[in-house]
């Protein structure tokens, strides 16, 4: 996602999730998509909580 696209949306009220498919922030995610933002999170390229 672009800086330009990420301001806009927050600047509108929109909860945006830099560097991470919203797939990895649902509690029901299946087990591929935890294992994901587990490595994603302590690599620092998504944030750990939304």
């Amino acid at each position: 996602m672009s800086a330009g696209a990420t301001e806009h949306g927050r600047r509108h009220g929109v909860s945006v999730i830099d560097g991470g498919c919203l797939c990895l922030f649902d509690p029901t995610a299946d087990v591929g998509h935890k294992a994901m933002r587990a490595v994603l999170t302590l690599s620092g390229t998504t944030p750990r909580r939304v």
